[in-house]
């Protein structure tokens, strides 16, 4: 289960600042406890369907607000991106499919028929820092570090 807390951007490794970045990155995983998660629902975007996820308490959004000082100094992190990010700040969501070309009507349907559809509820233990692309292929995606949240 992929749920993106918050874009950051370029994380090239031959960055003069990746360490420190990859270090309040640490901090900030290890500075915010472990939450709960639940899926509930499917929903259409123009690219993707996506699964709508509901954080139980603050820290989702508290871990994304603390990720926010390391994204904005993203200098490679494109306009667009940042627009879409914000968007995308105020919703919780996992990708299930991404679109190639135009849906039917009767896709549509199909997939409002899961629209209040609970799908579970899990504890995210640990965060990623990830290097992907668009479809988060298994050949894109390179995991470059897990951080665990605090225990308490």
């Amino acid at each position: 289960m992929h749920v993106t807390i918050r874009k950051l951007g370029q994380f090239a490794s031959d960055d003069r600042g990746a360490a420190a970045r990859l270090g309040e990155l640490r901090h900030i995983a290890a500075s915010h406890p472990r939450f709960d998660l639940t899926m509930w629902g499917l929903n259409l975007s123009p690219t993707t369907v996506f699964a709508q996820v509901f954080p139980h308490d603050h820290t989702f959004h508290s871990l994304r607000r603390h990720l926010g000082g390391i994204a904005e100094r993203s200098v490679d992190q494109s306009r667009s991106e940042r627009i879409l990010d914000g968007v995308a700040r105020n919703l919780a969501h996992a990708n299930v499919v991404r679109f190639s070309d135009l849906v039917t009507t009767e896709f549509i349907k199909e997939i409002s028929r899961f629209r209040r559809t609970h799908f579970g509820r899990w504890t995210v233990r640990e965060v990623e820092l990830v290097r992907s692309d668009k479809l988060l292929s298994r050949e894109g995606l390179q995991v470059i570090e897990r951080i665990p949240l605090a225990t308490s």
